[in-house]
């Protein structure tokens, strides 16, 4: 997931006034909202310890008609407003929002037209994971290189110790083969391989656990 974080301001702001049918003129007002919003946004970012540069603010406005209780919220294309042409474009797409939510024809622009609050996103982008890749490929299983280390371990069902070779994940790769009996430590979890079984390492540090006399079966 994206780290994000979210800061908004309650604001009363006539975009268009129907009692004196005049547009909003104070951009720079509205601008100066949107930069402290992004600036939280950046600070909290940096001290999670990502650069500046990797830092992307999205504006998002909840708006209505007049007094009207409903409120639409807008994701605008840009993050500031310098001159009445961009006010008209956050106007029309206010209203082709609101008609997709409450049916087109019910726009009322002649109510006048408010911006309630003001919320910036701001985001870094993370890698994605294509979990549909997570299971390793059956045509790149290989056997897996000689542990570390073996160590004599018990097991249930058995009143000998037996040779258990220890692995380290970080050391394996996508496709490799753990035969049993074993044990795969990680950072975030250990995978213990018990005799008749294998462990098949897939993509991300997950590990695909099966009985050997299922693979045999299935094979």
């Amino acid at each position: 997931m994206d780290q994000l974080h979210i800061h908004e301001r309650s604001v009363y702001l006539q975009i268009y006034d129907s009692v004196t049918r005049e547009l909003l003129s104070d951009f720079d007002g509205f601008n100066v909202i949107v930069e402290q919003l992004e600036e939280r946004g950046r600070l909290d970012l940096v001290r999670q310890g990502y650069a500046e540069d990797e830092i992307e603010h999205r504006l998002e406005l909840d708006m209505r008609y007049g007094n009207q209780l409903a409120q639409t919220a807008v994701v605008v294309g840009q993050n500031r407003i310098t001159r009445n042409r961009e006010l008209l474009q956050l106007i029309a797409l206010f209203g082709r929002d609101y008609g997709k939510r409450f049916g087109e024809g019910s726009q009322a622009p002649e109510a006048g037209i408010r911006i309630n609050t003001v919320r910036v996103a701001s985001f870094v982008r993370a890698p994605k994971l294509a979990f549909s890749k997570v299971l390793p490929d059956p045509e790149t299983l290989r056997p897996a290189p000689e542990p570390a280390e073996r160590k004599l371990c018990h097991f249930i069902g058995r009143d000998e110790p037996t040779k258990t070779g220890f692995y380290r994940l970080e050391t394996l790769e996508p496709g490799h083969v753990v035969e049993g009996p074993s044990v795969v430590i990680s950072e975030s979890t250990t995978f213990l391989v018990e005799p008749g079984w294998r462990l098949s390492v897939g993509e991300y540090g997950a590990g695909w656990l099966e009985r050997q006399d299922i693979v045999g079966e299935a094979e």
